[in-house]
């Protein structure tokens, strides 16, 4: 077996203390290979080209196409190093953190259940991009994940609270599915139908949650401004009615108000709202005394409570059992009564603790899938002990190294990339990791793509165009937000699930906008500017090519180009149109 045991090593001389370097990444990538290839790799993996890598390395890193300078430099670098430096560059790069920042808004805020859950956006891409381009590691970016508190639109650490509006539920559900990969919110009301997990286990760890409150920014006057808090003391939820009250109403003295007696009283709106049915356990029409002093409210989303109770299915008006928190994956005990911020800091703990192989499988596992295509466990986020693994010992090698790295991303990226596995030529026919077919490009990198393309930084949207409320558009880009409304999917999902949608291409085919921009009169117009800075038809013809699919054409799409410019009434709509087709061309939105 070739399993990596990287674990680091504290070096302790004269009192000082050193931990060793992280594994030297191209070596683990070779072990990967080895792993998947044995000693063939060479001949089993034909390696892409240069032009073919760096579309696909600069789509990966930094979510935008190479522009044509960058190819030709690319191209000219004699380096047998100009691989790892261009990677190297990139991870450099601002770039690097607003692209997976990106990834990661899509990753959560596509399955928020809190409807404002946009308001958080820009904060959440803004602190995103900066903890991974200041190389915090992954650990730590979940932590805060898991722990934030304060206003939610200065501190983007709050969006998965903010993002499911501090319900506790979908909290544990979500942290659980982005961060080990574990889907365990199938056992909310039932013991999980195919997988080990116990009903009684998803809500010990929604304990860890229940303390949580959303509520209002008291420091500001702005509607839309909110703040994650804690409630670490309780709140009465009864049904308000005094005895003396009861009494009043009850008239014929049987213990029990109809609704006919609660008439004109404070709690006439019982019978009409969906309390009644919380309330009148019997269904026998009538609310008792017993029922009105037992029955509990249902939980507001974000106010919090001291503590979670694992309902009651065959009793929903009841309160249910109280529940302390644990771990699912852990036989370690938590104390009862812990502080929300303790809780939660516990949580935390227990999911990046080193023992937990599950944290490093979840991320490696989806990295790997962005990068290459492929997975080691499908859907990426559906994994567990109870699912089958495909090359476990390469997966094994890969978390080891990234364990040992203390759960740098970076390091993780440059490593996958250094694999003859990443640089492996496009084969539709090939089986497992062999095979490397186009991948859809996320919205964000279409979009990048498509400005690149175009000469522009952002779309013009139209007036009334945009559909986000003033609260989730504060410093964002209009167009990249309405483009992702219409071409954003939930990166967890499958490629291969995906399928074009009518707006999408109404956006690209009948788009007025496009045309607007194509047909634009200036110097400076993509059209305008690649016709008068080269010498012949063929030409532009090749630097159409590189402008929007990163690599010049073959010998037959150039001649087809240049028949159709010859055959075009005016040369400068022939030059238009050669340039729409390229923009929706399947190529265009998929990085190979």
């Amino acid at each position: 077996m070739h399993r990596f045991c990287l674990f680091s090593i504290v070096i302790v001389c004269c009192g000082v203390s050193a931990t060793a370097a992280p594994p030297d990444p191209k070596t683990v990538a070779a072990a990967v290979d080895k792993s998947l290839w044995g000693d063939a790799v060479d001949s089993s993996v034909p390696a892409c080209d240069d032009a073919m890598y760096l579309r696909r390395v600069m789509f990966d890193i930094v979510g935008r196409p190479a522009t044509p300078g960058e190819i030709t430099a690319f191209g000219l670098n004699p380096s047998d190093s100009r691989r790892s430096q261009i990677v190297e560059t990139l991870l450099g790069s601002d770039q690097y953190g607003q692209n997976w920042a990106r990834y990661w808004r899509d990753a959560l805020f596509r399955r928020a259940t809190n409807q404002r859950a946009g308001i958080v956006r820009p904060a959440f891409g803004d602190w995103m991009a900066s903890e991974l381009n200041s190389g915090k590691h992954w650990d730590k970016i979940v932590e805060q994940l898991i722990t934030a508190t304060g206003p939610v639109n200065n501190n983007g650490a709050t969006a998965l609270i903010f993002a499911h509006e501090g319900v506790a539920e979908e909290i544990a559900a979500e942290a659980s599915r982005l961060f080990l990969g574990i889907q365990i919110q199938c056992a909310n009301c039932h013991d999980h139908p195919w997988d080990s997990w116990k009903r009684e286990q998803f809500h010990q760890f929604t304990a860890f949650f229940p303390r949580v409150t959303v509520q209002r920014d008291r420091n500001s006057d702005n509607m839309f401004d909110f703040e994650i808090g804690s409630m670490n003391g309780e709140r009465g939820r009864q049904f308000a009615a005094s005895q003396f009250l009861l009494t009043r109403l009850d008239k014929n003295r049987d213990s029990a108000i109809t609704e006919k007696e609660a008439e004109g009283s404070p709690l006439a709106r019982l019978f009409s709202g969906p309390a009644k049915g919380v309330i009148d356990k019997n269904g026998d029409g009538k609310f008792t005394f017993e029922e009105l002093r037992t029955a509990q409210p249902p939980e507001r989303p974000g106010q919090g409570s001291a503590e979670h109770f694992m309902p009651d299915l065959s009793d929903p008006g009841a309160q249910g059992k109280k529940i302390d928190p644990a771990f699912f994956l852990s036989s370690k005990r938590v104390d009862s009564g812990l502080a929300d911020n303790e809780r939660r800091q516990l949580a935390a703990d227990f999911i990046t603790n080193r023992s937990n192989q599950w944290f490093s499988r979840a991320i490696v596992n989806r990295i790997w899938f962005e990068m290459t295509g492929t997975a080691f466990y499908t859907p990426i986020d559906d994994i567990g002990p109870d699912r089958e693994c495909t090359h476990e010992e390469t997966l094994d090698i890969l978390c080891d190294g990234f364990v040992d790295s203390g759960y740098d991303l970076k390091w993780l990226i440059r490593t996958i990339a250094a694999t003859r596995t990443y640089q492996r030529a496009p084969n539709s026919n090939g089986e497992g990791f062999a095979r490397c077919e186009p991948m859809r490009l996320r919205s964000d990198q279409f979009y990048a793509a498509l400005c690149q393309s175009l000469g522009v930084t952002s779309l013009p949207l139209r007036p009334g165009e945009g559909r986000r409320s003033p609260g989730e558009m504060r410093g964002q880009d209009p167009g990249r937000e309405e483009f992702a409304r219409v071409f954003g999917f939930d990166p967890s999902t499958p490629r291969d699930e995906l399928t074009g949608s009518i707006p999408e291409a109404l956006f690209m085919m009948n788009s007025t906008m496009l045309s607007r921009i194509l047909s634009a009169p200036g110097d400076s117009n993509v059209i305008t500017r690649i016709s008068t800075s080269v010498l012949s038809e063929d030409e532009i013809v090749r630097e159409m090519y590189l402008a929007t699919v990163g690599r010049e054409p073959t010998e037959g799409e150039s001649r087809t180009g240049l028949e159709y410019l010859k055959s075009s009434v005016r040369l400068r709509e022939g030059l238009e149109d050669l340039y729409w087709v390229l923009l929706n061309s399947p190529e265009f939105i998929s990085r190979r």
